[in-house]
């Protein structure tokens, strides 16, 4: 079993004067639990009025308050690089349309050679409106416009002269240096739409997969099965990550995850620190999490 941990990036934890300590406190802990992976959530700024509707609440509200702390995910990423060893990291999700691709690309490579090859993009097109029209990218040609800037980070970072031509992104004639560590820098692809899985069979290394509820699953699966199917894809090769949402105990995510074992799969990622707005009370839960789940006796084999 493997288990990856959604870090307190945004939030309560992330604000104030002691957000670095805490940060670094519940990353170091994560490592030596035995947490295979620590991802950090992407937001640039939080709209103060909001009538867009969250997709991972029962409500559509979106959790956050905006006058919270919000570490930017990439620059989190390059600091967590440097109090780690082991564990791999990632963005769940970043939201594609936020950034220049190649600029993307580049700061990627960049942490994946600082991290010595530990790196992952965890990726998506995005849900909050406001935001992304706010930072200058066509809401509505999202999807469009995220499949192009996965192909052209691709192009970056395995081609010596990277050529591209899209609607949305052009470029040839320089070199994009230096290239990531990893032969292959996995792209974790989120979503849960038919489009979302036409976008991992095809551009994918895996799925991060937020479980609204366990027939909601099924059916993106479903719809995941018949894209790769399309694409030519075999499914074993897609890595497939269940994070089921509306949990707030171990306990809870214990019985819900139960579920998805059922059917084979062994990779999940927990927002284990979000579950509490206190320090202390993170590392009970992380502790309490890495006992039921087994994860203290594999970390000591």
């Amino acid at each position: 079993m493997k288990f990856g941990m959604l870090l307190p990036n945004i939030g309560p934890l992330a604000t104030g004067d002691d957000a670095l300590d805490t940060l670094q406190t519940i990353a170091q802990r994560g490592e030596v639990l035995g947490f295979d992976s620590l991802w950090v959530a992407d937001h640039v700024v939080i709209p103060t009025s909001i009538g867009s509707q969250y997709p991972y609440s029962a409500d559509g509200q979106f959790p956050v308050d905006p006058r919270h702390g919000m570490l930017d995910p990439l620059a989190t990423l390059g600091y967590l690089a440097g109090v780690t060893s082991r564990v791999r990291l990632g963005t769940w999700v970043l939201v594609l349309a936020h950034r220049n691709p190649i600029v993307t690309a580049k700061m990627f490579a960049t942490l994946d050679v600082l991290s010595r090859g530990r790196m992952m993009m965890g990726a998506g097109i995005g849900w909050l409106e406001e935001e992304i029209e706010l930072l200058g990218a066509p809401f509505h040609r999202r999807g469009a416009l995220s499949d192009e800037y996965l192909a052209a980070c691709r192009e970056l970072w395995t081609n010596p002269d990277p050529v591209f031509e899209g609607e949305f992104c052009n470029f040839n004639g320089f070199k994009c240096e230096p290239k990531p560590v990893q032969e292959r820098l996995p792209i974790w692809v989120g979503g849960h739409s038919a489009r979302a899985m036409q976008r991992v069979a095809t551009y994918g290394d895996g799925w991060l997969a937020s479980a609204n509820d366990y027939s909601a699953f099924l059916e993106s699966r479903g719809h995941l099965e018949r894209a790769a199917e399309a694409c030519g894809r075999d499914m074993s090769d897609i890595e497939i990550t269940i994070t089921p949402n509306h949990v707030g105990t171990v306990d809870d995510f214990m019985t819900e995850m139960e579920r998805y074992v059922d059917l084979g799969y062994d990779s999940f990622l927990a927002p284990v620190p979000l579950w509490t707005d206190n320090l202390g009370h993170a590392l009970e839960i992380m502790d309490e999490f890495a006992e039921k789940t087994g994860m203290v006796a594999q970390a000591t084999l």
